[in-house]
């Protein structure tokens, strides 16, 4: 047992070192366990790394895990632990629920939660104070503290009400994710596989104190634990610092690290102190490694020579920048020898320069692909969904209406659309019972067979809508009915079988990330249905 700190500028190797050396010992000790832990994102890179750099392409023993991913790992072979894991979705809608059952007792936030965004805001609070082990006495405390600031007061007062709730709600049948590490900390000592392994912790600035507690675990029961952190060689790593000094964070870090060492009686080694970057990330570009050095250091170094490692361009408009982001690429590839995929534009605000890349780089014929998360509401099945609520919500409102029949998810065509809402304004036609019956009036000029044909049109439009609507508005429907009535009404529409053909169409076309977003959109929705059902399931809800 023994904890060692591999210490270093950013791109110092650091790493790479503590890679190589496991490689190393991995094929001298082919009997022991590696757990490499990185933070989530970064798993299949560490993977990949460390296969490229083994001499066999391949790490039989050595395994990349998140903490959540050693979680799951540590359940499958211990066992014990059956509740379900609760995502963000899930956490949202329990805790609307909680907000419309405990309406009375909330003060301030109760008008507010029915806001764009409030509950999310609230869930992330929660999940705050799981991961920092926050208790109920805490917030009374805090209370207690606070009383003659009563606006702060009743705000704890509410949140420790939906927080009551919310862990009652939970226990015995859920777990969140903060609580994830909790449960891993009450049974990793059962585990064969981690106790007597060699444990490396990569890519991490800090700690939360749910998982430190399961690192004291760890320190024990692992032969030995290596942790990479970002820190001047130049720097004492045990002086605590000023919370305004650059390494302050990983200063703290490494405090809280030998205290827990202290505690459980595990040596800590001397710090391996990668000194040089210059030799390694930065062995090909002198002024990136001046610039690493320098940088938010109160230092009066200058830079005195040309450098073509970094360029600055003046521009007037966000447009002009990024014409000249592709203007610039399209050189490097062209003179230089480079390929697309060794170039990254890297921006603060994709909001305003997202769209302006994606059409500078179609008109100059750049490859690319957008890192975003695309905007659920503007795909036009979930457009599709918010119109038929809306539908019934307005009961059968001309504009609801049209915009359900122009979505392109039902049995009627633009051009019968067009059609019918001819007729419609042509009539005035509004609401269920004007939908409903047959339309016996014909325009002026109107045939009889055309009439007919537009009344075969308005069954067509309306089918599934009469059972959907006496499902909805029913007096004591509870959640469960209402999605069961909507998924019966998309089955019947064959939604699925239409997405999967936008969606091959889409592929054919080469439009790869728009079939991608066509691909998933389904399963999304019902992942939420599910949910909905399984969270909410009996409770009654106005259809609002």
């Amino acid at each position: 047992m023994a904890l060692q700190l591999i210490l270093g500028n950013s791109g110092a190797g650091k790493s790479y070192y503590l890679f190589e050396k496991i490689i190393k010992e991995s094929m001298e000790h082919p009997d022991l366990q590696y757990l490499v832990i990185v933070p989530e994102q970064f798993t299949m890179q560490t993977q990949k790394d460390l296969v490229l750099m083994h001499p066999c392409r391949g790490i039989m023993n050595i395994d990349v895990l998140s903490f959540e991913r050693l979680a799951h790992r540590v359940f499958d072979e211990v066992g014990g632990e059956h509740r379900r894991i609760l995502e963000d979705t899930g956490k949202n809608l329990i805790l609307r629920r909680l907000a419309e059952e405990k309406k009375e007792e909330l003060t301030i936030l109760g008008g507010n939660m029915k806001k764009l965004g409030y509950i999310s805001e609230v869930k992330s609070l929660i999940s705050e104070f799981t991961q920092y082990r926050v208790s109920s006495d805490q917030l009374v405390e805090m209370m207690e503290r606070n009383q003659n600031n009563p606006q702060l007061y009743f705000k704890l007062k509410d949140m420790k009400v939906l927080y009551d709730g919310f862990r009652e709600y939970l226990e015995g049948t859920y777990l969140t994710a903060e609580e994830l590490l909790g449960a891993l900390e009450q049974t990793v000592e059962r585990s064969k596989s981690v106790r007597g392994s060699v444990i490396v912790l990569d890519g991490y600035t800090g700690f939360t104190p749910v998982q430190l507690s399961l690192l004291k675990k760890l320190l024990v029961l692992a032969t030995e634990v290596y942790i990479t952190l970002t820190m001047d060689a130049g720097e004492d790593p045990f002086s605590t610092g000023k919370e305004h000094e650059l390494f302050y964070m990983t200063k703290k870090t490494i405090f809280q690290l030998t205290r827990l060492a202290g505690e459980v009686k595990v040596p800590v080694r001397k710090p391996v102190l990668k000194k040089d970057a210059g030799a390694c990330r930065f062995c090909e570009a002198p002024g990136l490694h001046f610039l690493e050095e320098g940088i938010f250091r109160h230092r009066k170094t200058f830079w005195d020579q040309e450098t073509n490692e970094i360029c600055l361009y003046a521009a007037a408009t966000p447009r002009a920048e990024a014409e000249a982001a592709g203007r610039e690429i399209q050189r490097l590839v062209r003179d230089e020898g480079y390929r697309y995929r060794d170039m990254a534009v890297v921006t603060g605000d994709l909001s305003v320069y997202g769209t302006l890349m994606e059409q500078v780089f179609s008109r100059l014929g750049i490859p690319g692909f957008m890192d975003q998360k695309k905007d659920v509401l503007k795909n036009p099945f979930v457009e599709f969904l918010r119109a038929l609520l809306s539908v019934i919500q307005e009961d059968f409102a001309y504009e609801p209406m049209f915009r359900l029949l122009r979505s392109g998810m039902t049995s009627v065509s633009g051009e019968e659309t067009d059609l019918l809402e001819n007729y419609v304004i042509a009539r005035g036609i509004r609401g269920f019972s004007g939908w409903r019956r047959e339309w016996k009036r014909p325009l002026k000029g109107m045939e009889e067979e055309a009439l007919q044909e537009l009344n075969g049109l308005r069954g067509k439009a309306v089918s599934g809508l009469k059972e959907l609507r006496e499902v909805l508005k029913a007096k004591n429907a509870d959640a469960g009915q209402m999605t069961r009535g909507i998924y019966d009404y998309l089955v019947g529409l064959k939604i699925q079988q239409q997405l999967k053909a936008y969606e091959e169409r889409f592929e054919k076309a080469g439009d790869y990330s728009r079939a991608k977003e066509y691909g998933q959109i389904y399963g999304m929705v019902m992942d939420l249905f599910d949910k909905l059902v399984m969270l909410l399931g009996d409770c009654k809800m106005s259809f609002a």
